[in-house]
């Protein structure tokens, strides 16, 4: 007679995350650099581009991803300028051409870059380990129920 196996579905809870805000003048990938150097990360750029709503506003994305160490951070920037292509000849010497700035998160204008840590590494750690950088004036835990964002939001 075989015998009679029963499974238990639990619910598993996917937006179990952290975000860190950053403010930094840096580049990107300057900052990205820095990480890697400072704090023992692994960041790399990401190479694929957004897909949809998104896909005219390429923000900066860097990851690290390590199975093995289940570790799984994301690093984007929350600010893109976007130039209006269209320059209205005048015949004024200062004519500059139109830009608009989006962003990422809209609640959050102020920051330059969002740190989101899925795995790996506790979020206190983490900005322990940004201390060190000085080209990093500002970071901080981001209190994710003051946010007006959907909760399915995929940042990557």
């Amino acid at each position: 007679m075989a015998k009679v196996k029963n499974y238990i579905l639990e619910e598993i809870d996917e937006d179990d995350f952290s975000l860190i805000a950053l403010h930094s003048s840096c580049e990107p990938y300057y900052l990205a650099f820095l990480l890697n150097s400072k704090c023992q990360c692994q960041f790399a750029q990401k190479k694929e581009k957004k897909e949809g709503v998104k896909a005219d506003h390429p923000f900066e994305s860097f990851e690290w991803v390590d199975p093995i160490k289940g570790i799984e951070i994301r690093l984007f920037s929350n600010r893109y300028l976007k130039f209006q292509k269209d320059v209205q000849k005048g015949s004024s010497l200062f004519d500059l051409p139109e830009t608009k700035e989006l962003y990422l998160i809209q609640d959050l204008k102020e920051v330059d870059y969002i740190i989101k840590i899925d795995s790996g590494i506790e979020d206190r750690v983490m900005i322990k380990r940004i201390e060190s950088i000085d080209q990093v004036s500002y970071r901080y835990l981001i209190d994710q129920s003051q946010l007006k964002i959907d909760s399915r939001l995929n940042l990557y």
